[in-house]
């Protein structure tokens, strides 16, 4: 990066997740002076190789007075939120939690930064805003969420779109696409989940394999953050972060069986495409390379390669 980030006073939220902990990490290598936000007793293994080189705040961001106390002591120049609850299910009964962490949390962190000169505040949204919309998505959309997660975090967008335009506050929101990369875990997530089970081989079953999805390899993604940490022209804006390109969920499962050396055995068609599945899911992004000069590096072999390399290392985290 072109910009000097040397003892420059950030704030990261969530710092143990996975996107989260390699923003956090090249900021450390950059020379930042870096303060994250932390769930108290959060496991911070992705952080363990710099642990002693990050300032380390257990707050919760529903917490308001806890929150307030820590960001007048860390006084941030630009901070990165990314503490979310995640979970795509579309149960009602997640709202009160999803509004709580990922509206409410958020509310609470831009009031505890009121009485500070911050330079940008980057806000972290999410593709699962666009919802039912047609691909390629595009920051003009209207949000159709269709899950209380993905409601949660279009509040939250419409929240700050709404302090920078009322208050002139200098907030971007990201939203990035479908990520992947080392240390990242399994659960529903598709590429973790494949990267595992193409190590302990077997049989998958799986839909058709028909229905596309795009796949941005971490380090572009976070990359993508720290340009937007200093593009003026990015103050007050929605930006897709990713890639636009379509994959074939059937040829990502084979690129990855070739690439490992695989003898999983993908059984196609033996499972139904889930109620509303999208077909297709992708976004422009026009949007990021006219204002942040960002487009993508790492393409899907690499990047799998090197996921792949990690997870051989690292199968107990899988």
């Amino acid at each position: 990066m072109s910009n000097n980030w040397s003892e420059i006073p950030v704030l990261v939220t969530g710092a143990g997740g996975f996107i989260t902990s390699h923003l956090t990490r090249e900021l450390v290598r950059l020379g930042a002076k870096v303060n994250v936000i932390v769930r108290p007793h959060s496991d911070l293994w992705r952080l363990s190789d710099i642990i002693d080189r990050i300032q380390i705040f257990p707050t919760d961001i529903t917490n308001a007075a806890g929150l307030m106390h820590d960001v007048k002591k860390i006084n941030p120049q630009i901070i990165f939120h990314l503490a979310a609850k995640t979970d795509i299910n579309r149960s009602l009964e997640l709202l009160p939690a999803m509004m709580a962490v990922n509206f409410q949390g958020t509310v609470n962190l831009l009031n505890a930064l009121q009485d500070t000169s911050f330079s940008c505040f980057i806000n972290t949204g999410t593709c699962e805003e666009y919802g039912v919309n047609e691909a390629p998505f595009v920051e003009t959309q209207r949000e159709a969420p269709v899950s209380p997660y993905s409601f949660s975090k279009a509040a939250a967008t419409h929240y700050c779109q709404m302090l920078h335009k009322t208050q002139g506050l200098p907030i971007v929101t990201l939203r990035p696409f479908l990520t992947y990369g080392p240390m990242q875990t399994a659960g529903t997530m598709l590429i973790p989940a494949l990267v595992k089970q193409c190590l302990h081989g077997g049989k998958l079953a799986l839909t058709l394999g028909e229905q596309t999805r795009e796949l941005n390899y971490v380090d572009d993604i976070v990359r993508g953050y720290l340009l937007a940490a200093f593009s003026p022209a990015a103050i007050g804006e929605i930006i897709n972060l990713g890639n636009g390109i379509e994959y074939q969920i059937k040829e990502v499962v084979n690129t990855a069986i070739k690439i490992s050396d695989s003898q999983l055995v993908p059984l196609f068609g033996k499972l139904p495409y889930r109620p509303g599945e999208a077909l297709h899911f992708y976004c422009s992004c026009r949007k990021a390379y006219e204002l942040l000069g960002w487009k993508t590096q790492v393409g899907l072999e690499d990047g799998l390669k090197k996921t792949f390399a990690w997870a051989r290392e690292n199968q107990n985290r899988l």
